[in-house]
């Protein structure tokens, strides 16, 4: 399957139930994370460095238990993560779940320098000790990792409408949606300001039941009522059934960007 910008971009959109959808992200010169205030909202770059193994966690926190989360647990495991050079890059509180199977309130995206590095934090002593802390304060928590292909400049705005989606496609029918990039990619690139952030490969890491789809990716939409719009046009209705044809599998999450 292609994995160029306007083919992921285009494989968006959950069957039946909301949008998804997304135009080329234009290739920039790499800068250093920086945050800038604005009148309405703080505005963060980061990046995603190519050769990294990323780490997406898809969560929800016990009624009561964030505080526990975040004055027990995080204090205690962050050091250790930070031996092994991890580090948080962004997360998202989800406002819509489109996932049978995953349901998140959080997604959260991490990167390690490599999945032998991930391998060896999840067996040290001490993170096994403080993991009790966690898992007692989730309700549910799937992960998922990928190989960053290419260093990538994501900005993270909270005024936009950020979309995580996983997805697979059935091989003998992937024609279909050759035809529905072919009759889409006109209208998102040109009608729609949307963003094409990331494409990412799975990576197989030992242990635990992971979430794997044929490829994962984010889009950053202007906003939520431009998503919106956008499937529920009538061009959309014209062409969404080749689409819906070749997938096998889609999930999808979005919301907004947390900066604080």
């Amino acid at each position: 399957m292609k994995k160029n910008g306007i083919i992921v971009a285009l494989m968006l959109g959950t069957l039946g139930l909301s949008a998804t959808g997304c135009s080329s992200y234009n290739e920039k010169k790499i800068k250093k994370n920086t945050t800038v205030e604005t009148n309405t909202s703080a505005v963060k770059e980061v990046i995603f460095k190519k050769g990294k193994l990323l780490e997406i966690a898809f969560l929800s926190v016990k009624e009561g238990m964030a505080k526990q989360l975040k004055e027990d647990y995080f204090p205690k495991v962050m050091p250790i993560v930070t031996e092994y050079g991890g580090k948080p890059l962004m997360k998202i509180g989800v406002k819509n779940n489109y996932s049978k199977d995953i349901k998140a309130q959080i997604v959260v995206f991490f990167e390690w320098p490599s999945a032998e590095k991930k391998e060896a934090f999840d067996k040290d002593p001490r993170f096994l000790k403080v993991k009790k802390i966690r898992d007692a304060a989730l309700s549910s928590l799937k992960l998922s990792y990928f190989k960053v292909e290419k260093d990538s400049p994501v900005k993270l705005d909270e005024n936009k409408f950020y979309e995580v989606y996983g997805m697979s496609i059935n091989n003998e029918k992937e024609h279909l949606m050759q035809t529905y990039f072919e009759k889409a990619g006109p209208i998102v690139m040109h009608d729609y300001h949307v963003e094409f952030a990331l494409s990412l490969s799975p990576v197989h890491v030992a242990g635990g039941d992971h979430y794997v789809p044929q490829t994962l990716g984010l889009a950053i939409w202007p906003s939520a009522e431009s998503n919106a719009t956008f499937f529920g046009s009538k061009e959309y209705a014209k062409i969404k059934h080749y689409k819906e044809e070749a997938l096998e599998r889609i999930d999808v999450w979005q919301g907004a960007v947390m900066l604080k």
